[in-house]
């Protein structure tokens, strides 16, 4: 819907979520991100009082004014930003470097350090408008880039400037694969940084000292966990609505989160 703001200008509102979302978060989700929940009718409401999960991936906040930003050539890939980030919005993958065919011209990428793995690269890519800005992501990465004075492997700049190409890049990183776990030592922290998150994008502070836990939980045993949820924090950017961060893999499977507060 467009409107005007100045004389000889106009705005056009953005969407509140996706052309991709599903139905329901299009049809009654994005209703109650748009503050107008009170507009929904009461069927199509779910009746038996549950709600979809990983519905955090359509919110896109677009809080923080500052994200991550990596530089491929002086990462030694250890996956400690991945690992710190209380949001999952810091992810690597790896893969046969024939997948780069159809790449954007700026998606970044660098040869896997890893022994018994040719052909194959490894990509470390920011979520920009899931991000929080928190910059915890900065002060895990052991790196002091002896080119770049004051740099680390992964550095904060101002988003705006760097948006559109991470978006893109973005895009094109979600369409390879999930590294299948069999190849992975997840005992390790760099082994970590390669598992899916089940719980993604909360809506915890910045910076929050819970939710990592809860991440990792769910890296290690989330399509076959039950979570039995105490009221606190937990319950809020657990189980608050419209969005939930408990999210589910490509076969459906998740974590089973349930709070009362009695």
């Amino acid at each position: 819907m467009a409107h005007a703001d100045l004389p000889g200008e106009t705005s056009v509102e953005k969407p509140v979520v996706s052309e991709q979302a599903p139905d329901f978060v299009k049809e009654v989700i994005s209703r109650m991100i748009s503050g107008q929940g009170d507009l929904i009718p009461v069927s199509q409401i779910p009746v038996d009082g549950t709600w979809p999960s990983g519905t955090t991936r359509w919110e896109k906040r677009n809080i923080a004014l500052q994200i991550p930003v990596w530089d491929e050539e002086a990462c030694i890939q250890c996956g400690n930003c991945s690992m710190v980030c209380p949001h999952a919005a810091i992810r690597a993958k790896f893969y046969h470097q024939a997948s780069l065919v159809n790449a954007p011209e700026e998606f970044k990428s660098a040869a896997i350090s890893a022994r018994g793995f040719p052909e194959t690269r490894y990509t470390l890519q920011c979520y920009p408008e899931d991000c929080t800005g928190c910059g915890l992501c900065v002060a895990a990465c052991p790196v002091r880039n002896p080119k770049k004075s004051g740099d680390r492997a992964i550095n904060m700049m101002d988003k705006e400037p760097v948006l559109a190409q991470e978006k893109q890049n973005l895009s094109f990183f979600e369409q390879l694969p999930v590294n299948d776990r069999r190849q992975v030592d997840f005992s390790t922290v760099r082994g970590i940084q390669f598992l899916e998150p089940l719980f993604e994008f909360s809506g915890a502070c910045g910076g929050c000292g819970e939710t990592l836990y809860l991440k990792l939980l769910t890296q290690l045993f989330g399509d076959r966990l039950l979570v039995a949820n105490a009221t606190g924090c937990s319950s809020i950017y657990g189980g608050n609505l419209p969005t939930t961060p408990w999210s589910k893999n490509a076969e459906g499977r998740g974590p089973a989160w349930a709070s009362s507060l009695f």
